[in-house]
């Protein structure tokens, strides 16, 4: 195939509670404030698309062993107040090995020009998590192209079902494999495979910096040459070295490009600790003009 568009419009943190807070507790919770000038979309109501919808908002808060984390996948503001609304299109997956070793994470973007690129994201989320685990389970050594080629099977054969095309369910995804427990060194050797723009990120001082995704630049930045399910052997891997205490951002083009495109300090604050779900819900459907496409991040604190 040849290139494909998305079509998508120009594009002191709080420490985790020991209990959900009440409404007078929510009342008082530092949820963030727009990043600069506002989105009139954002004040408009949510609507519905014509078929029953996968739900607009996704969380998760928990504890693995010495990993904290913290998930949100919302649906943007340029698909969520159309009449009718588009799906959320942004899916994540997380989860455990066998052995409980790794925490397991899988995160896709659905292509907005794909008419049912929604559920693409979601299959290919969960192709990746299953395959992770039976890989680990059986102590077969990951591999990156074999895992995208798996999960690129499922979406296809969900699309025919679905009596739609591969060109249907088109996404972006990511699949990782993060150590519950340092080495020796303190440091975490991570495996990470990828195709797209899909990307993980680490916390550095008062920014963020990109580790794995493609960067974003000229006039077609939105274009991607290469994703699911046509492109399984484009997948690229790599072991990422973690040092104790660090951060990762495993994350949509929704919080990648706000983070390349200066809001990196302001991620940084706000997430220097594990912050409360309901702020971090917050913080992932963030309010900035032009910012209108669905975001998705998956956060792990290491040694926290």
């Amino acid at each position: 195939m040849g290139l494909l568009s998305r079509r998508r419009p120009t594009p002191a943190a709080r420490p985790a509670a020991a209990a959900p807070p009440g409404p007078s507790e929510l009342a008082g919770m530092d949820f963030p404030r727009p990043l600069g000038a506002g989105a009139r979309q954002s004040r408009e109501p949510w609507r519905l698309p014509d078929e029953p919808a996968i739900s607009g908002i996704a969380a998760d808060a928990v504890r693995v062993g010495a990993l904290t984390v913290r998930a949100a996948s919302v649906v943007g503001p340029g698909h969520r107040c159309a009449e009718p609304a588009q799906h959320r299109q942004d899916a994540y997956r997380i989860g455990r090995d066998p052995g409980r070793r790794y925490l397991l994470v899988a995160v896709a973007d659905g292509m907005s020009d794909s008419s049912r690129s929604h559920l693409g994201a979601n299959v290919a989320v969960t192709a990746l998590i299953g395959r992770l685990r039976a890989d680990l389970g059986s102590g077969a050594p990951l591999d990156g192209p074999a895992l995208f080629l798996d999960a690129a099977r499922q979406m296809s054969g969900m699309a025919h079902r679905q009596k739609a095309a591969d060109n249907d369910v088109r996404a972006a995804a990511l699949a990782a494999a993060v150590p519950v427990e340092p080495a020796a060194d303190g440091r975490r050797r991570v495996w990470v495979s990828w195709i797209a723009d899909v990307g993980a990120w680490t916390r550095t001082g008062s920014g963020w910096t990109r580790l794995v995704g493609a960067d974003k630049e000229g006039p077609d930045r939105d274009v991607l040459s290469e994703f699911l399910p046509f492109h399984p052997d484009r997948a690229q891997t790599t072991e990422l070295t973690l040092e104790e205490g660090a951060v990762l951002a495993l994350v949509t083009d929704g919080i990648g490009d706000v983070l390349a495109d200066g809001a990196a300090p302001w991620f940084a604050e706000r997430w220097a600790e594990p912050p409360h779900i309901a702020s971090f819900v917050a913080d992932v459907g963030y309010d900035a003009r032009g910012r209108l496409d669905d975001r998705t991040a998956v956060v792990v604190w290491c040694d926290r």
